[in-house]
């Protein structure tokens, strides 16, 4: 693992950046609803103060120096964003009428929406989180354990780096099963449109300092988000230590269910992707098409392990 240089002010910095990314954004984007803000302009000013912080954090204070030049990944990195972007739009809607259905269902059972509306905003989001969390683990778990899941999952893990970019670096179907994830149980148990848009604020700020190339510390924390220092275990070569981990924002199902990971006598793997699928497909495209070409991805990776040049 390259050693990471320690300049002044490094460790103040580490371990400052992930709240004030992380709750600034968040606190921004509540205010905005305090003060009658419109939920477009609280969505966007969280995201682009979180965003904004990270990218630069990256170049100040970089976790690995050499994953802050480009990898041939940059371009693959940003249509994956726009797909996500489309797909979410999408989706939304079925994912709204399948939890409008289970709402329904739920209203006529308990007579009426079960979401506690009278909770401050902000134990409303913890909620969301929490909720949201239960089905994205199994999600994520169950990509990672089924073979024709992982066909989709397996593109996020071709990432030859993390950065803040690669973030977004999901094949359309597995964000179509998250969006899905997301939407549908909150739908259901009638959470209000600012919780909505504070958990995709929350969601995407942490996943990109999730991602991050930056140093950061979390310690106490760690027993409570799915950070950076357990996350880029995730994205190990080793299958023993990637397939834990799988909290999207907080690490609470992982230690109920036995996948939280972060051991304590070696840093974390600079060498991370895919071990057993050297000929993954590295563009856009052609992982577009990867989960429909599964079979042929594997069979010329068995072949190249077992003729190497």
């Amino acid at each position: 693992m390259t050693q990471v240089t320690q300049r002044t002010g490094g460790t103040l910095f580490s371990w400052a950046i992930f709240p004030i990314a992380m709750f600034g954004s968040v606190a921004l984007s509540l205010k905005v609803f305090e003060t009658g803000g419109s939920e477009t302009r609280a969505l966007f000013l969280g995201l682009g103060f979180g965003y904004l912080v990270v990218i630069v954090a990256e170049r100040l204070f970089p976790f690995v120096p050499a994953w802050n030049r480009n990898h041939g990944d940059i371009a693959t990195d940003a249509a994956w964003g726009g797909t996500g972007f489309a797909t979410g739009s999408l989706v939304g809607v079925a994912s709204t009428a399948i939890g409008g259905y289970l709402g329904s269902l739920l209203s006529a059972s308990f007579g009426s929406t079960l979401w506690p509306t009278t909770w401050p905003l902000l134990a409303q989001l913890v909620l969301a989180i929490v909720v949201v969390e239960f089905f994205h683990y199994w999600i994520h778990r169950f990509e990672h354990e089924w073979d024709w899941l992982w066909s989709v999952h397996a593109t996020h893990h071709s990432a030859p780096r993390l950065y803040w970019l690669n973030a977004l670096r999901f094949h359309f179907l597995d964000t179509a099963l998250l969006n899905l994830g997301f939407v549908a149980p909150l739908v259901a148990l009638g959470a209000p449109a600012p919780i909505f848009v504070l958990w995709i604020v929350a969601s995407s700020v942490h996943g990109i300092c999730q991602h991050a190339n930056m140093q950061v510390r979390c310690g106490p924390l760690n027993w409570v988000f799915s950070m950076a220092e357990l996350h880029r275990w995730h994205h190990s070569r080793l299958v023993r230590e990637s397939n834990t981990n799988y909290g999207q924002n907080i690490i609470l199902w992982d230690i109920i269910f036995g996948t939280r990971f972060l051991p304590s006598d070696r840093n974390p793997p600079e060498d991370i992707g895919i071990a057993n699928l050297p000929a993954f497909p590295m563009n856009w495209w052609s992982q577009l098409l990867s989960p429909i070409r599964w079979k042929r991805i594997k069979d010329a990776s068995k072949s190249a392990a077992e003729h190497p040049l």
